[in-house]
């Protein structure tokens, strides 16, 4: 299952394959601190599980033939 950023429960992110792979797009974002000595999310922010886009169930129109 891929994961995501999320804040106060609403996706910002784009889904990634890992935790991991969220928590590197979050510090690159500069959303990642150390508090005593431990990596934490600025508040309000969190990681997230999330369906994949393309499992939301949201139809996708067929591509236009011209």
């Amino acid at each position: 299952m891929p994961y995501a950023l999320f804040e106060d429960d609403q996706k910002l992110s784009k889904e990634f394959p890992t935790e991991e792979d969220v928590w590197t797009h979050a510090d690159e974002a500069g959303l990642v601190d150390v508090v005593d000595g431990k990596t934490v999310l600025e508040d309000g922010y969190t990681i997230q599980p999330c369906q994949p886009d393309n499992e939301t169930g949201i139809p996708v129109p067929p591509p236009t033939v011209s």
